[in-house]
């Protein structure tokens, strides 16, 4: 029996609970509660497991619960480690037993610290939670009273010297992108890079991850022993700032390894769930962290269908059976949890893995042996040569691949649904006949054809930074419309599929929309008028998403 199946399971779903009742979203709450009640009295035969499991569960409500109450109003010459630089603002943590992060906005001398840093300081605590990456206040009125180093913050401070190594070898843009693949660490990358990344699909190689951890292990250990190299790969792993991805691929590969020296069969869905639970025990406000999610669910993804795949991809050759298995494997889930997020599907991330990753690993392996060898003058210039060879290589695999791949494509909220309970019937087919699956599959498929050949337009509001926007969608176009100006617009229609832009719309008091929409603008209110029908919407941001250039679309109306 997977015992670390239930308990992962208890310990997510008791984190959720948590947050939805801080949130006092009662209906939400009421849902994973009734989840949590059914799970924990249908699934497990034995007592004393099932009272283990209960346990379990109101240890993580209490202790996310723990986590997010602060009542410190008032701090003074408190220290807090550097966490996280996002723009103008820092995310800072606390010295505690139980770290907790808060959040200095348009902090003025960022450019003074580096991650790792210890900061003396005294201000005021404003309760606010930014549940995705675990913030509980945001610190205001402050004054610094002192920058301090320790080991821990002198040891991560090495990184700045080696990508400024990378930086004189490589030039800026290449020298940011050998920090960013070993250290995982994109503060200072392209942010058109990171995007074309993430449109081939390959976004992943710049976290530390199994990737990462798994490339470094396997080399240390064809040289090392066991012992030295799992203590080497450790340090790699605080040398990256504990990221989260990379403790999970860690946990994964130390288990691995010790259940072989224990003779004991290693199962990778058993352990993945002890890396998930002892990660959700240590920081519960991961549940909800990007990183977390895709790393769990690309890693369960592999674990659950590679072998399958293989088995149909078995005539290929060795080389490309395993490659696109693993791949295909590694984005089961991901490719629905992209659609949710993102509302678009990319198709060239087959060709971009396939391709790209392996020349990838070559970088990763290369800025290392620079680092070791950069002291001796003609290894350092061979390596510099082959690492700008592999540079070159890249970026005309990147030209190649965007020349021969159609665009993503932007698919609208009802065939997303669609898509979303397509996979919810797969899952579920072991569960019901053969027959009954194939009706309930004809039946979603003429509801979806039903439901967009009568409707014929809708209204989605959201935000994009601090303005608000509005768009209207019908059967063959969509245009949105923004409060303010912006100068570049290419952005927006990439992201949110739509064939125009339109700024300044309450400069345009006549504008309207179509014959049924009209559409002001004031401060945080969007306000609609649809067939004569007015409906004002408070479109204050959303803290889920507080760090995203464009916040999820809260609001959606159909008519």
């Amino acid at each position: 029996m997977r015992f670390f199946v239930y308990c992962f399971t208890v310990i997510a779903l008791s984190n959720l609970l948590g947050i939805q009742l801080m949130k006092n979203d009662f209906i939400s709450f009421g849902f994973i509660l009734l989840m949590l009640i059914t799970f924990l009295l249908k699934n497990l035969i034995y007592k004393f497991f099932k009272l283990t499991l209960i346990i379990v569960s109101v240890v993580s409500f209490f202790n996310i619960l723990s986590y997010y109450s602060s009542n410190q109003e008032i701090i003074s010459s408190k220290n807090f480690r550097v966490a996280q630089k996002l723009s103008k603002d820092i995310v800072v943590s606390s010295r505690n037993i139980k770290p907790k992060k808060y959040l200095i906005r348009d902090f003025g001398n960022i450019d003074e610290v580096e991650i790792g840093m210890i900061l003396n300081l005294n201000g005021k605590v404003k309760k606010d939670n930014y549940y995705d990456i675990g913030v509980v206040g945001e610190i205001t009125d402050y004054n610094i009273n002192s920058y301090k180093n320790d080991f821990y913050s002198v040891f991560i401070g090495m990184r700045s010297i080696i990508r400024d190594l990378f930086i004189g070898s490589f030039g800026i843009e290449r020298g940011n992108i050998l920090s960013s693949l070993l250290f995982g660490d994109t503060s200072e990358l392209d942010k058109d890079y990171k995007n074309d990344l993430k449109e081939l699909g390959i976004i992943h190689i710049l976290s530390v991850s199994g990737f990462h951890i798994n490339l470094i292990f396997g080399i240390l250990f064809k040289i090392l022993n066991f012992l030295p190299s799992i203590l080497m790969t450790f340090i790699y792993l605080m040398f990256t700032g504990f990221k989260v991805s990379g403790i999970r691929a860690f946990s994964m590969v130390f288990i691995k390894e010790m259940s072989h020296r224990v003779h004991k069969n290693y199962d990778g869905i058993n352990a993945l769930c002890v890396a998930g639970s002892f990660i959700l025990f240590i920081r519960p406000y991961e549940i909800l962290s990007l990183g977390f999610i895709y790393s769990f669910l690309s890693t369960l993804g592999i674990l659950l269908f590679n072998r399958k795949i293989k088995d149909y991809l078995y005539r290929l050759p060795k080389f490309l059976c395993e490659s696109i298995s693993l791949i295909l494997s590694a984005q089961v889930f991901i490719i629905p949890l992209n659609l949710i997020i993102n509302k678009k599907l990319e198709l060239g991330f087959m060709f971009s893995n396939i391709l790209l990753v392996s020349f990838y690993s070559l970088l990763v392996i290369l800025g290392v042996i620079f680092i070791f060898f950069n002291f001796v003058p003609l290894l350092r210039e061979i390596i510099v040569y082959l690492t700008k060879l592999i540079f070159d290589i890249i970026d005309g695999g990147i030209i190649l691949i965007k020349m021969v791949t159609p665009e993503g494509i932007y698919l609208m909220n009802s065939l997303i649904i669609f898509i979303i309970l397509l996979y919810v019937l797969y899952f579920m087919k072991n569960k019901i006949s053969f027959k009954a699956f194939n009706n309930l599959v004809v039946i979603l498929l003429f509801v979806y054809i039903g439901f967009i050949t009568t409707v014929n337009s809708s209204v989605e509001i959201g935000k994009y930074y601090d303005k608000n926007y509005a768009i209207i969608r019908d059967k063959s176009r969509s245009y949105l419309y923004l409060d303010g100006n912006l100068k570049d617009t290419d952005k927006l229609i990439d992201k949110l599929g739509v064939d125009k832009v339109f700024t300044n719309v309450n400069d345009k008091q006549n504008l309207f929309l179509n014959s049924m929409v009209k559409v002001e603008f004031k401060n945080n209110n969007v306000i609609l008028h649809i067939n004569g029908k007015r409906i004002e919407v408070d479109n204050i941001e959303d803290n889920f998403k507080y760090y995203s250039d464009i916040y999820p679309q809260k609001y959606y109306f159909m008519f």
